[in-house]
């Protein structure tokens, strides 16, 4: 069903509504499955393959406006629902809105297998031979695609990360080695439970806060809640205790410098200024340390920098499409190897 037949969100502008040509389909992996949707530029062979991280509790839909922005740009745009979100695979049929983890690896393992069944093969044309492929990565999104281009460096010919969890802000004040043993204990006898503060989507759910943590935009920043209240199917709750294990791990791991000297690719970082999630104090040092990357602060935003204002985002989406022009566009001798 599209979403301009659901009647709840019959008043959503056209812009935020399901690109023309946009098709969804499933990556079926060994014990779960993975909803990816997929949209080209009408007419045109791209110029390059933009592969889209959500963040935590994020789905597809949330991304149409910024499919078509990209499809605009002769881009085309893949998008995933990572296990546990929007409509790939629940961890618990009693209690499907539990954001959990097992490990990151399986978001990375996730990926991969999507690149090699289906984008890798997307990113051929018979005119042009190979089309570039870039990652475009959000918050939780971020951190996976940073793993990512470490395990998997020919993958990608250049990365943007939006917001990056490589570090979480209510951990900030404790060493890494505190906060992940605290976790690790709390892990063995409640790994399943939601942390404290944590419960099930309702309808105040992103507006309980005496400030809006995420976006300036007031149409934007209440396109999440719009679609988890035209579609339960799309909704989650809060973490799990093994989440936040598993997101410290995840997160003390891109913290080490030998890790993160041998990613390669170019990237740019961008932050927002008022950043309630994340903590931009380890995302400075990583980007730091990465070999080719640049970092991009936005004075004013907010976390969500993808559904930011147009004098936030608009920069944005222009920093990302010069990354993708002037490092593999204008540059084809650096596309990677097949």
């Amino acid at each position: 069903m599209s979403a301009q037949t659901d009647t709840s969100i019959d008043n959503l502008e056209e812009r935020f509504c399901e690109p023309e040509g946009w098709r969804w389909g499933t990556l079926k992996r060994q014990d779960r499955q993975i909803r990816y949707g997929v949209s080209f530029p009408k007419d045109s062979t791209p110029d390059a393959i933009v592969v889209c991280l959500p963040g935590l509790s994020e789905f597809g839909e949330k991304y149409f406006e910024l499919a078509r922005d990209l499809n605009a740009r002769n881009m085309a745009f893949w998008v995933l629902d990572w296990t546990g979100h929007g409509k790939s695979t629940r961890y618990f049929d009693k209690h499907p809105q539990k954001r959990h983890s097992r490990g990151f690896q399986n978001d990375v393992d996730d990926l991969h297998a999507l690149y090699l069944d289906y984008i890798k093969h997307s990113s051929v044309h018979p005119d042009v031979g190979r089309i570039p492929r870039a990652m475009l990565a959000h918050s939780m999104g971020g951190n996976i695609g940073l793993h990512y281009l470490q395990q998997h460096p020919e993958t990608f010919d250049c990365a943007f990360f939006s917001a990056p969890m490589f570090g979480l802000k209510v951990f900030s004040a404790l060493p890494n080695f505190i906060s992940t043993g605290i976790l690790g204990i709390m892990n063995l006898f409640y790994d399943t439970n939601y942390a404290p503060g944590q419960f099930d989507w309702h309808e105040n759910a992103r507006s309980e806060n005496s400030k809006n943590i995420f976006s300036n935009d007031e149409t934007r920043s209440t396109l999440h809640h719009s679609w988890c209240s035209a579609k339960p199917e799309l909704r989650t709750g809060g973490v799990t205790w093994r989440w936040l294990y598993e997101a410290a791990k995840s997160c003390t791991k891109l913290q080490d410098k030998k890790l993160i000297k041998t990613i390669q690719t170019h990237c740019v970082v961008a932050l927002a200024e008022h950043e309630d999630l994340v903590d931009n104090r380890a995302t400075r040092k990583i980007a730091k340390n990465l070999p080719n990357a640049e970092l991009l602060e936005f004075p004013g935003s907010r976390h969500e920098l993808l559904m930011e204002q147009d004098k936030y985002r608009a920069p944005l989406l222009n920093s990302f499409q010069k990354l993708v022009k002037d490092r593999i566009i204008d540059n084809p001798e650096a596309l990677k190897t097949f």
